[in-house]
């Protein structure tokens, strides 16, 4: 039997190793044409363009220095082929010459389609939000 938690692991870890290529396209090649992403404490991205056009800027910005995810619990149901994520983030940049941490908690909703299991919605808060 297929371990479906298992292979979403292995994407959220290609995940973070296409934000560490800053490749806007390859994180997005992960989400669902109509991915839902709600940033913490800023907009919700509707969309894999809107959230390829935010990486892209991001990725562009002087001092940026990447994301983490971390999963810490990978639910299954093989029955609607959905699945939820839930973690620990930690987010990069210098700043002024100095390093700078955000870190905060998501969850993530996929969803099993033709091509695998992609990110369907993410939501991320910030430690103390």
């Amino acid at each position: 039997m297929r371990d479906h938690a298992a292979d979403i692991r292995a994407l959220r870890k290609q995940s973070n190793a296409a934000i560490a290529a800053l490749d806007p396209q390859y994180v997005a090649s992960f989400m669902s044409e109509d991915v839902e992403v709600a940033v913490a404490g800023g907009p919700v991205l509707r969309g894999r363009p809107a959230n390829i056009d935010a990486w892209e800027t991001q990725m562009r910005a002087k001092g940026f220095g990447g994301y983490v995810r971390t999963p810490e619990q990978v639910t299954v149901d093989t029955a609607t082929g959905t699945a939820r994520e839930v973690g620990h983030w930690v987010g990069r940049w210098r700043v002024n010459g100095r390093a700078h941490e955000q870190e905060g908690r998501y969850t993530a909703e996929w969803k099993l389609g033709a091509m695998g299991w992609e990110i369907a919605r993410e939501a991320f808060t910030e430690d103390g939000d």
